[in-house]
Parts: structure tokens; sequence; C-alpha cells
């Protein structure tokens, strides 16, 4: 009996960074569904991309199929035409294509209007609407959004918010967002071996004080100097507690002043970036939250899939959309935003209320989350089912 064809399926983005390799790995194994992706080699900025030699490797032995197109950035980086998109649009006989919603790219916008002439089905990967827009940018966007027959977007919120502004909810389909689960479980079973209280001491010089961690990029817009003044509140309620950095980026230098300003160095460490997993693994492991004072993003499925519990703030206008990876009072918890002294109370909340609970039940509540929705795994099958279906 000849075997049914299966769908084709184009994926194209600006580029793909270096976290997404699981999820498209994953994808390329889908017995029914061929995906081909389509991008530039490489990011043109500092961000890690996946490496285009998978391009190479055969989808057996764990490459991709994967064309590339040559990216040309305009207006101070802002907008996007992609060399190659509009040919591709008009020739190729893919049944459904997958586009990154970014409204900033112009190309986008003419393979979108030209493959809706050509009757073929399409997609868009994005955020979304995050907050309550009106006015002009508004309107655009939604001329944008309008051009594809749906949307794979990350989270609940943007789903909501999209449907009060008139989009079916029919075609409005979250996908979440995923790392390396594999890693992550394959770590998680070797953390038991770690001892921390010796990894604490090569830290700090008080190292049975609770331990607060930032991982991610140092960034200004992560407004982590919120960090520093809630911890400068705690100490002075004789609440002691130390901190570790593990990122690196151009606000570094004002946090460590900061941090010397207040001549409690002894308590802050600043490790530098980590692209070791098992290190992260062992440094989270460590610690007792993660807290993330602008917007969490992806630190909170590092975070919770190695089972540390995640702070953040509560205003969804100005979060990522891992943010709802968060359940108060389980895995984490949500302070008022831009409020330092909410920001305090939290981690001393928490710390408090938690410090007779086991290690191990705090762990399980973190993972639950990562493991039943945000990984490779559970992300395809949304994915394949949606574009099997024609949902």
């Amino acid at each position: 009996m000849k075997q049914p064809t299966p769908l084709k399926v184009a994926v194209v983005y600006h580029y793909f960074a270096h976290y997404r390799s699981p999820i498209f790995t994953e994808l390329m194994q889908t017995k029914d569904i061929e995906y081909t992706l389509f991008s530039d080699n490489g990011s043109g900025n500092d961000i890690k991309t996946m490496d285009p030699k998978l391009a190479n490797i055969a989808v057996e032995d764990g490459g991709l199929r994967w064309s590339f197109f040559k990216n040309k950035w305009l207006y101070k980086n802002v907008l996007l035409w992609q060399k190659g998109m509009v040919s591709m649009s008009m020739k190729s006989k893919f049944d459904v294509y997958v586009l990154l919603g970014n409204s900033y790219f112009i190309s986008t916008w003419f393979a979108a209007a030209i493959l809706r002439i050509r009757g073929k089905r399409i997609y868009f990967w994005t955020h979304g609407v995050t907050s309550d827009e009106k006015g002009f940018k508004w309107w655009f966007r939604k001329v944008f959004y309008k051009l594809a027959h749906g949307m794979l977007l990350y989270g609940h919120g943007a789903k909501k918010i999209m449907a009060k502004k008139g989009f079916a909810e029919k075609n409005l389909h979250v996908i979440y967002n995923s790392l390396d689960h594999k890693s992550q479980l394959a770590n998680r079973a070797k953390i038991e071996l770690i001892n921390a209280d010796e990894v604490k001491k090569t830290l700090f010089a008080e190292p049975n004080l609770p331990l607060i961690m930032f991982v991610g990029r140092l960034t200004f817009h992560k407004k982590l100097e919120q960090i520093i003044e809630a911890v400068d509140i705690l100490q002075k309620e004789q609440f002691k507690v130390n901190v570790l950095f593990v990122g690196d980026g151009e606000a570094k230098d004002m946090l460590m002043k900061l941090v010397a300003e207040q001549n409690i160095q002894q308590h802050y460490h600043f490790y530098g970036a980590c692209y070791d997993e098992m290190e992260l693994c062992k440094l989270l492991f460590i610690s007792d939250i993660c807290v993330s004072p602008g917007e969490v993003g992806l630190s909170a499925i590092t975070s919770l899939g190695y089972g540390t519990p995640v702070i953040s703030h509560n205003d969804f206008n100005y979060q990522m959309p891992e943010y709802e990876t968060i359940i108060p009072g389980v895995n984490g918890d949500l302070f008022e935003r831009n409020s330092t002294f909410a920001l305090a109370n939290k981690i001393k909340a928490w710390i408090t209320s938690h410090k007779d609970v086991p290690a191990q039940t705090i762990r399980e509540n973190c993972y639950r989350v990562v493991d039943e929705k945000y990984n490779p795994t559970h992300q395809a099958e949304i994915i394949n089912k949606i574009l099997l279906n024609h949902e």
C-alpha cells in the first residue's frame, strides 16, 4: 500500500536562537509532517544561534532540513527584509507556512499576501498582543495578524487579549515555549550527588544564609538594581540573604557599584556567564529563589526546570509569556511591579513560609509545569495537531 504523502511545512524565522534546537529537532522527527526551516545562518548580534552545519546532516542523524535567506536590517535594525523570502513564497510547493509573526519584517508582509493569493495556509508564530494596545500601532498589527489563518502563541494572556479584540478563539493556539528538557531531566538525575553546602562555601563568607539568584543577561531593562534595593531593605530588618548573579551584560558595572556603596560585597557573588548546563543546574540547586524583577522569560523555564521557585512582578502588560509558569505560593510568587518593598516582602515571606517544607517537595512543585507543558515534546504535539487538522 502506498504511504500517504506527508504534509510539507515551511517554518520561516529571521534566525533560530540556539535554545530552539530541541523543539525543531523534535519537529523533524514527525512522521506525518515534513518540516523545512528557512532563516539567515546567523543572528548578526551576540545571540547564539543553532549551528548551520546541522543543515548538512541527515534528519535521521540529528540534522535539520534547513535552507538559508540573507537578512538585510534597516532603520536602526528594526525593520527587516529577508532576501529570497518573497521568491520562495511565489514558487515553493509547501502546503503550510509558519512565519515568525513580527509586523516589522517587511518581507513577511509581502510573502504572506502572496501566499494568501496562492491559497496557502499561513500561521504566525508570535507573542501576539501582550498588552491592551490602542491607536495606530494596534491597527497596524491587527492588519498584519489578519494575514494569517491562525496564531501560534506562547501564552494564554495573549490569547485572551486577542480574543477580546475580535480574533476568533478557534484560530488562537497556545503552544507554550521550551528549552532542552532532555538535558534538564538528565542533570536532575545527577543533582543529588552535589554537596550544596560545599558549593556555597566557595561563593560566600556566610554560606548558611538563604540564597537568592538571578540567571540571564545583566541588562538595564531587567531592573536588577531592584534586587539590591530589596536586599538592602531586608538587611535593615536584620533578615540577611546572599545574592548570586549568573550572567554578564552592560548593567554589571552599575550593579557592582551599587553593592560596593552598600558595603555588603560579602553577600554578593557575580558569577559571570554560564553556558554549561550542569553547572547552571548546580547553581540553581543551591539557590532558594530565582528573582527576576523586570520581565521574566526563559529564565523561568530554566529555574523551574531545575527545581528552583521564581519571583517576578505581577503587571502582565510588561511581562514575557513565561510569567504564566509561576503559580503563586506553589512554585514562586508575584510582587507589585517596581515596588522594592513588595519584592522584599515576597522574598522574606517565601523563605520563612517554606523553611520547614522538604526541599524535594518544593522541587517537584517547580518541575511539574515544565514537565507537563513547557517542553519540546508537548510543544511539538500541539503544533503537529494544529497543522494536521488545519485548526
